[in-house]
């Protein structure tokens, strides 16, 4: 169809391109130029005889509404699905009203930019992610020709590197903490589980035998279903690591301190029954003051601790370390656990050593406290 001029009321003129969509009905765009008319105007033809042609209509939609109908149609889990309207916040509060064919490099450039500046580099990027899918979506569902976050390194994370908690530290703080997580540090440091992962455990879930806990299953605290078990984000979140033998005497006390003896009994209860990270948080920050450890050390240290000193044990590789740690691999876990039983074996052996080693471990051994190791020939109740 035609380029048709057009003169507006101050003299000016422009050019209205007039085109039919593939189903026959009418559609225009206009122009200040000509030349940029007929551009317009042949990639159009061009894009319909590619068969990748996107209706300039499609596009309209704002992306507050977009991002609403986005999130609507995924099956997510509740805990992503809070991540994921908390990092909405910061892209709907520059581009909510901002049509999806409106969006721009140069306007998702300076809005990464801004998000980095006034929150953080990490979070910009985790931000970043999120809009970049829901606009590869909007491509996918031909509302938008191209995708236009295209900004180099803006979706990698670029955590600081934190510095490694030393095993001293690690056990001075499972002496300063209160004696009810006490089970709780030491169990991290010995497996490297996550805190929802720890929570999550219950008596049932603990083989003092094998010295080993099975992981089927992780605690999580919504804002709006409160506290929720949920399995493992993946398949490679079932696992069931070992921890050091010279740990069993500790897990055992706990047991009896602690825990109660229906088999789904969570494993750290709080005072009053349910246990908040909260709670975790506060006694975790007293011990932190006890022990004179800085302030900035966090629960999951005790499993970058863990994940090194499993990590250090001869002829362990990636995949075993992948394996013990729960992190994603190709084979499902239940496949691989048996290929890497020995080398866990190995990994909490290694564990075990260390804590033998240490200055702390040889002091509490000598004064006969619970942990003291347990022999080759020492025997423990299988409680799993």
């Amino acid at each position: 169809m035609a380029i048709r001029p057009r003169r507006l009321r101050g003299g000016k003129t422009v050019y209205d391109v007039m085109l039919r969509r593939p189903n026959g009905s009418q559609y225009s765009k206009t122009f200040a130029t000509k030349k940029e008319a007929e551009s317009w105007q042949a990639r159009q033809r061009v894009a319909v005889d590619a068969d990748t042609w996107v209706d300039p209509a499609a596009g309209r939609v704002v992306l507050g509404e977009y991002a609403l109908e986005w999130m609507g149609a995924r099956h997510l889990a509740p805990r992503t699905r809070e991540v994921y309207e908390s990092q909405l916040k910061h892209i709907l509060a520059t581009f909510a009203d901002t049509p999806l064919n409106a969006m721009t490099r140069r306007g998702v450039r300076v809005w990464h930019s801004r998000v980095a500046a006034e929150v953080s580099d990490l979070q910009a990027a985790k931000c970043y992610r999120l809009l970049m899918a829901m606009l590869n979506t909007a491509a996918e569902d031909e509302l938008i020709g191209a995708n236009r976050c295209h900004l180099k390194g803006a979706a990698q994370e670029k955590s600081p590197e934190r510095a490694l908690v030393a095993l001293e530290a690690a056990l001075a703080l499972a002496d300063a903490i209160a004696p009810r997580y006490r089970g709780l540090v030491l169990l991290a440091m010995g497996t490297g589980l996550r805190l929802g992962e720890l929570l999550g455990l219950t008596r049932a879930d603990v083989d003092l035998l094998h010295h080993r806990v099975f992981v089927t299953k992780q605690r999580q605290e919504l804002s709006k279903a409160g506290i929720v078990l949920r399995p493992p984000k993946t398949e490679a979140g079932v696992r069931s690591p070992q921890f050091p033998k010279l740990l069993v005497p500790e897990i055992q006390a706990h047991l009896n301190s602690f825990v109660g003896p229906a088999p789904d009994s969570p494993l750290f209860p709080g005072p009053q029954g349910g246990l908040r990270r909260a709670t975790v948080y506060r006694a975790w920050h007293r011990a932190l003051d006890a022990a004179g450890i800085p302030g900035h050390v966090k629960p999951h240290d005790l499993r970058h601790l863990s994940n090194t000193l499993a990590a250090q044990v001869p002829g362990v590789t990636i995949r075993d370390l992948m394996v013990r740690m729960g992190h994603r691999s190709e084979r499902a876990a239940l496949r691989y656990l048996h290929a890497s039983d020995t080398a866990d074996s190995a990994m909490a052996a290694g564990l075990d050593a260390a804590l033998r080693r240490s200055p702390r471990t040889a002091a509490r051994s000598s004064n006969e406290t619970t942990l003291d190791g347990a022999g080759p020939d020492d025997t423990a109740t299988d409680v799993g």
